[in-house]
């Protein structure tokens, strides 16, 4: 779990991530969480379905790095935001991360917050030197999430922009 000014930020078991899936409020419900705006849809849900839960199943893999973390709004008590890396650290101590939240919450800082809060965490992990995002070239929104928490570009493929932060 992770804290930050105002979000707790936790990452889900299979257990939770089985019922992130089932059903709209079945998560929120035993966490004590009131109904809010999450729902998976695609590309989260399959890459929830063919990525997250196979590599959760593999006990050779470590689980908070292949897990969804989900960012609770303290006072409002409902799920704001989330994100997941997408493997553990490469051979060259990278990992990536991937974020979004939900478009009845945008412009209200919460990307900011917790992409911050886990580029911090996971860089106090071992053996992590680096974390890479990409975005969209026309997603402003999510560039400014990484450039406000010291990313920089390093490289543009097509129309996807490459960001890194140095640890």
């Amino acid at each position: 779990m992770i804290e930050t000014s105002r979000l707790t930020i936790i990452p889900l078991t299979l257990d939770q991530i089985r019922l992130h899936l089932a059903d709209r409020y079945q998560l929120e419900k035993t966490l004590g969480l009131k109904k809010g705006h999450r729902e998976v849809t695609e590309p989260l849900l399959s890459i929830i379905t063919h990525f997250t839960v196979p590599r959760l199943k593999d006990p050779s893999n470590d689980p908070l790095y292949h897990t969804m973390w989900l960012a609770i709004d303290r006072d409002k008590q409902q799920f704001v935001a989330e994100a997941k890396f997408k493997g553990e650290p490469d051979e060259t101590g990278t990992v990536e991360i991937g974020y979004g939240t939900y478009p009845a919450l945008w412009r209200n800082g919460y990307m900011s917050e917790m992409v911050g809060g886990l580029v911090n965490w996971v860089g106090q992990q071992p053996g992590v030197h680096r974390v890479v995002a990409d975005t969209d070239v026309e997603n402003v929104a999510s560039q400014k999430v990484l450039e406000k928490n010291g990313f920089s570009l390093f490289d543009r493929v097509e129309n996807m922009l490459w960001w890194e932060y140095i640890v």
